[in-house]
């Protein structure tokens, strides 16, 4: 999906502090970093021996993302683990409640970006910190397919708002910010198609958490998947082909951006 963020603007400093980046090297995995570059909350990371002017903390068990400032400037925001669910201001007692219970995955607020314009804002519970998450309904990207599954219209802007789609084959998805990988499914693994640039490009999502804690997820490996998976490894290809010449095609060397 189209990132929010890029690498050139990570508030290096501000990782530094944390312990987190050393010797040049972002002590992140990957799959973290294109998580805050995405714009969603990382996994729960430990972070030790946090240092301030009043305080020292041994250690800190905290989900992290990037905020963008109204100058532009990019800055590292940590969501550590909450006691009690910390209350949200457009929302009664009644709705924290049922974002608690898991009642309701999601509500939706009209909310007045300026005068006489309104625009929906989405509020999850994040169950690992026991915070409220919101965002602005118009800023989630929806895929253009799913495992080759082209999207109406209408089924771009239900996952948008956070509703649950059943594709053709059965597959079933749903968009949460509280998600690293931004959206539940019950399958496991989904090939996306994302329109980047005036161009469709391919992602291949591992790790997608269940749609119910309780209930298994099905086989991915569907016929519609392993057609998507060849297309995605042939565009690979085919781009390969057509920006890099023979004679430098080398093996790629890891730049230090893992652990």
């Amino acid at each position: 999906m189209k990132t929010q963020f890029n690498l050139s603007e990570l508030p290096l400093s501000q990782f530094e502090a944390l312990g987190i980046y050393r010797d040049r090297q972002l002590l992140l995995e990957p799959e973290e970093i294109s998580t805050l570059l995405s714009g969603r909350r990382t996994t729960l990371i430990s972070l030790h021996e946090l240092k301030g002017a009043d305080f020292s903390i041994e250690r800190l068990d905290a989900r992290l993302s990037l905020h963008r400032q109204p100058t532009g400037a990019v800055e590292l925001l940590i969501h550590p683990i909450y006691r009690n669910a910390r209350a949200h201001p457009l929302l009664n007692n009644q709705e924290m409640q049922e974002l608690i219970s898991g009642s309701k995955s999601f509500i939706g607020k009209a909310v007045e970006r300026e005068e006489g314009v309104a625009a929906m804002y989405n509020i999850e519970y994040d169950q690992s910190t026991r915070d409220f998450v919101g965002y602005y309904v118009s800023k989630v990207q929806a895929p253009e397919r799913v495992n080759g599954m082209l999207l109406s219209e209408e089924e771009k802007s239900a996952f948008q708002r956070g509703e649950l789609l059943e594709l053709s084959d059965g597959t079933k998805l749903q968009h949460r910010a509280t998600e690293p990988k931004g959206m539940l499914s019950d399958r496991k693994a989904l090939v996306l198609s994302v329109l980047l640039d005036g161009g469709i490009s391919y992602l291949l999502l591992r790790g997608i958490n269940s749609l119910s804690g309780t209930q298994e997820q099905r086989d991915h490996k569907t016929p519609a998947f392993n057609a998507a998976l060849l297309e995605m490894e042939g565009s690979k290809v085919l781009k390969q082909r057509e920006f890099i010449s023979p004679e430098l095609q080398v093996q790629p060397q890891g730049r230090g951006m893992g652990r």
